[in-house]
């Protein structure tokens, strides 16, 4: 065949016969010879090609693994291409010596003796090994003096009761008006000589007791009791119960709200409602008043008329099984409810929209039933509009803030905590205290040590009182003091909302008098804050040097009522403890009558129907320092100006001829003799110290603490205002008493008793006025009682939830050291092109939320 096919991959050609068997085996051969390294190309390029792949999907699962660790892969990278010394600049020459490590252009510490070449091995290791988790968490050998009680001891607490016949409630049995029976209990703090005589001195062990409040329902003489129990480490017959009140020091009416009586107020008020269900249907579109309608008693009062509360009904925004203060409606009342027989109780002087009083139920619903009540009628559906409105969730119908589905910065730990907690007792960084609450007080820190040296024996929330003033009828003058409700009555902290993911958690108890058990439940947080700012630094030409502000926290959230309430101990590197006070939650409605203005005395218009009644936020807190010593002065100094002979008034010489004005600023001291009162005058600055006349630094100069106050409100009620007894602690920013054992707290947890009435000159328990008698605190122990807070005018954007408002104090160092207290820590420090010092790298990991302490 002649035919050439130049185009196709063979050619055949006419050739003598003979030839051709050899060309055969020769393209025989080829073909094979081309199919063996096909064969082997396509072998070599799949392993090739299984080995990329499989390299490439591990290092994507590597990496997404990375960035699944909660966002810390990028923190992680940004790490890895840092040089350890970051803040050399070019102002230092590039070649800087620390023995056998230099540091180049770039600011890399660079090894002269063993130099290392980064791997692709080297970089995964460092950017995706998990972090070091070091369990915080150390066993505790011995019982602690401070801790909150434990579930056994509120158990022996309860069963000795029972069996001293104090308390008649016992399993199975139901709990009534007629019942002796145990409403909260607490830690009954240890005599104060005693502890430091244990804690000191190798003293004895004081023993751990209990306060319990017992509700005495079911004696001729009811009362309202509190009893000492314990010592509660012993068995059930040592254990003594000492009675802490006189019999009827505190009668049955004067009690705060009971667990039983507070269920029978609502039921009681909402079964009369019930009776004017036609008026409230045609005014607030309620259906049953039951699912629909909150009661807000506030009391209860006793006058000398009985025991009375007032009561104010709002509408449901938050659920059948909250309380919901915001939505309130202009319809109030108030209850009698006198005694155990709830068949007596009874409602009277209604107000509607302001129009009364009506003397019951049945003269309300006759002048409505005349057509002479002038009412207000919400649309139909009201009900569903307040939810949407009410409930604090994103608008899904709104856009969603740019950015804002992406997480946003984290913090990690990279060698686990730097804390530890035995117990109750936690140290870090040279600090050490113990974290206590209790279900009436709420939390404190006890025996606080700085370097081994003793601070602050008690650091304490007494007492969070809250002033109303409204246009409205049971809204007028409302005063709340929630320790009667419950400081410590916290609910579970919410994750990685009240404490950061990587925190420990230690248990508040309570007690549960229905159930007959404790309530225990992590409330309290601890976790170390990188403030990501220096505590401390220096730049100049020649010094770069500088100390990164980290502190640690002991934080508990809390609720009462409509607000949320966050109190953090913060403990910081150079001697400081900070306490702070943050308010945040609903704030407290009040009704919006159409015909009003927007604007009014007590505040302005903030929703639909709703104003935001002004108010203030006072906490009151007690602090027992001991500066090296229990045995403590006071002391004042004050900022002044004036002429230079008066500011160096005991120099010899005339030293006017050496300044350049006859103007200066200058200070002097004074000590506080005796207990007193003091408030923030920002016209007459000075500070407030506690120093010790006993003990001085190297320098020749009273060791001592600083007390600073945050920016706080004052109190502007006369001391004639019906409730001041109750919040005297209020007048005061700063109140020094002389440390006694039964004067514990700034008031009692009931409320006032005319003692003159039952021929009692000597109460059981006393107000912060009745302790400031004027005795000497001249080097004594000390107690200073301090009150911050702030004022509340709401806005529109207080609804539906109040941004956190904060107020505090602030214990500083005062020549109690002889120098800067953080120079124990590494830190970053270079002077004339030498690295003297540096903080500790950390290492480029990814971390895991702790589990919750228990």
């Amino acid at each position: 065949m002649a035919n050439n096919y130049s185009n196709r991959a063979y050619e055949f050609t006419n050739e003598p016969k003979e030839k051709k068997t050899s060309s055969l085996k020769i393209l025989v051969c080829g073909q094979l010879l081309g199919i063996i390294v096909f064969i082997i190309g396509f072998a070599a390029g799949l392993c090739i090609g299984i080995f990329v792949y499989n390299g490439n999907e591990s290092k994507l699962a590597h990496t997404e693994n990375c960035q699944n660790q909660r966002g810390t892969e990028r923190l992680e990278i940004k790490q890895s291409e840092q040089p350890v010394i970051t803040t050399v600049t070019n102002d230092i020459p590039s070649s800087i010596n620390r023995g056998n490590e230099t540091l180049n252009d770039k600011g890399e510490v660079k090894n002269k003796d063993s130099e290392h070449t980064p791997t692709s091995e080297d970089s995964d290791e460092q950017t995706c090994k998990r972090c070091v988790w070091r369990n915080p968490i150390l066993p505790s050998s011995q019982p602690n003096l401070f801790a909150p009680l434990s579930a056994e001891e509120m158990t022996l607490v309860h069963r000795t009761l029972v069996d001293f016949k104090i308390v008649d409630v016992d399993h199975g049995q139901e709990l009534t008006f007629k019942s002796n029976f145990i409403g909260t209990m607490f830690l009954h703090p240890p005599n104060k000589r005693e502890a430091l005589q244990y804690l000191d001195d190798d003293g004895k062990f004081p023993g751990r007791y209990a306060t319990a409040v017992v509700i005495r329902g079911n004696i001729d003489q009811k009362d309202y009791m509190q009893y000492k129990i314990g010592p509660l480490e012993g068995k059930l017959p040592d254990v003594k119960v000492t009675q802490l009140l006189k019999n009827g020091e505190v009668p049955y009416e004067s009690r705060p709200y009971d667990n039983v009586e507070i269920g029978e107020i609502i039921f009681s008020i909402l079964a009369d409602l019930d009776k004017i269900s036609a008026l409230l249907k045609d005014s607030f579109d309620i259906n049953n008043v039951y699912e629909d309608v909150s009661i807000m008693p506030n009391g209860p009062y006793n006058d000398g008329s009985g025991r009375v509360s007032r009561f104010t009904i709002g509408l449901r925004g938050l659920g059948d099984k909250e309380f919901d203060f915001l939505n309130i409606l202009p319809f109030t009342g108030r209850l009698s409810h006198i005694g155990q027989n709830t068949s007596d109780w009874f409602t009277y002087d209604f107000f509607y929209l302001n129009q009364g009083p009506f003397s019951n139920i049945t003269e309300l619903i006759n002048v409505y039933n005349s057509g002479k009540l002038k009412y207000i009628k919400y649309p139909e559906g009201y009900k569903e509009y307040i939810i949407q409105e009410t409930l604090p969730i994103r608008q899904v119908n709104s856009p969603v803030r740019p950015d804002s589905h992406y997480p946003g910065t984290s913090t990690y730990e990279p060698h686990g905590p730097r804390y530890t907690i035995s117990g109750h007792v936690v140290n870090w960084m040279g600090w050490s205290f113990t974290v206590s609450t209790g279900q009436h007080r709420g939390p404190s820190i006890f025996d606080v040590r700085f370097k081994g040296e003793r601070i602050i024996y008690e650091n304490s929330l007494n007492e969070i009182a809250l002033v109303y003033s409204a246009d409205g009828s049971g809204q007028d003058n409302m005063v709340y003091l929630d320790s009667v409700y419950g400081l410590g009555e916290a609910k579970r902290a919410i994750p990685r909302v009240d404490c950061p993911f990587y925190a420990s958690y230690l248990n508040s108890s309570g007690w549960n008098p229905r159930g007959l058990k404790a309530s225990i439940l992590p409330t309290f947080c601890i976790f170390e804050v990188n403030a990501q700012d220096p505590l401390w630094r220096h730049k100049g030409q020649d010094v770069e040097a500088g100390l990164n502000n980290n502190f640690l926290v002991a934080r508990y959230p809390t609720q009462v009522g409509n607000y949320d309430y966050i109190i953090d101990f913060q403990f910081y590197l150079d001697g400081r403890v900070k306490t702070t006070a943050s308010a945040t939650g609903f704030i407290q409605g009040s009704f919006w009558n159409p015909s009003s203005d927007v604007q009014t005395p007590f505040g302005y218009k903030v929703a639909n129907s709703l104003i935001g009644p002004i108010h203030d936020h006072t906490f009151g807190f007690k602090v027992d320092m001991d500066v090296a010593g229990k045995d403590n002065d006071f002391q004042l100094i004050h900022w002044k100006y004036g002429d230079v002979n008066r500011a160096m008034k005991n120099n010899k010489t005339d030293p006017s001829n050496y300044f350049f004005y006859n103007h200066t600023r200058f200070i002097e001291w004074d000590y506080v003799e005796k207990e007193t009162g003091l408030k923030v005058d920002t016209e007459n600055q000075k500070y407030w110290t506690i120093i010790n006349r006993n003990k001085k630094n190297k320098n020749g100069v009273n060791r001592g603490y600083r007390i600073i106050p945050m920016t706080t409100s004052s109190q502007n009620l006369p001391d004639d205002y019906p409730r001041m007894q109750e919040l005297s602690f209020t007048k005061y920013h700063c109140a020094i008493t002389k440390q006694k054992d039964n004067e514990q707290y700034l008031k009692p947890l009931y409320f006032p008793v005319d003692n003159k009435l039952f021929n009692d000159t000597s109460p059981s328990q006393l107000y912060l006025e009745d302790m400031l008698d004027g005795e000497s605190i001249a080097n004594e122990d000390i107690v200073t009682w301090l009150s911050v807070g702030f004022l509340h005018i709401p806005t529109s954007e207080d609804v539906p939830m109040t941004i956190k408002v904060e107020s505090g104090f602030t214990l500083k160092p005062f020549n109690f050291f002889d120098r800067t207290a953080t120079f124990d820590i590494p830190a970053l420090a270079v002077f004339n092109n030498t690295v003297y010092d540096n903080a500790p790298v950390p290492d480029m990991c990814v971390s895991e939320p702790y589990p919750i302490q228990h």
